[in-house]
């Protein structure tokens, strides 16, 4: 008598073991994948830049030159914000000065909040002598680390 047949083997536990490591492998590869795309999208969010914005007109008495601030960029105060004004040929007529620490008396130049306190506000205003501050002289208003303002008196 012939001993019984053999059964096959059972492909059940094969495929298993290669659906688990299919599996496995791409499963890597889309982390590998996400790495290098999240690398290459990602995109550097600079500071936006630092604006004043800043009217010039001449006051009703034509003694001085108001420069009313119409915007301002958030975190500005008055110990850190600057005013230099330069004549017509380029020299300096007033050194980069805090607006707090300008005197109408010695400078010619002065701070009005429309405000007491606080941060740099919509409606202070910046009072230049006529007679000092001529017309075509020009003015920058900056902070620590950039020029918020530039413009000509006039």
């Amino acid at each position: 008598m012939w001993p019984p047949a053999l059964a096959p083997p059972s492909t059940n536990n094969l495929t298993a073991i290669v659906v688990v490591v299919v599996i496995v492998i791409l499963v890597a590869l889309a982390g590998v994948a996400a790495v290098f795309v999240g690398r290459q999208i990602s995109v550097p969010i600079s500071p936006s830049p630092r604006v004043m914005g800043v009217v010039v007109a001449r006051s009703a008495d034509g003694t001085n030159w108001t420069l009313t601030i119409t915007s301002v960029p958030t975190g500005l105060y008055p110990s850190t914000a600057k005013l230099a004004v330069a004549t017509s040929g380029g020299a300096t007529a007033l050194a980069p000065t805090p607006f707090v620490s300008l005197n109408y008396a010695s400078q010619r130049a002065a701070y009005i909040p429309s405000q007491p306190g606080g941060p740099v506000a919509v409606g202070d205003r910046l009072l230049l002598s006529t007679t000092t501050y001529s017309t075509g002289y020009t003015y920058q208003i900056s902070d620590s680390t950039s020029i918020l303002a530039a413009g000509m008196l006039g």
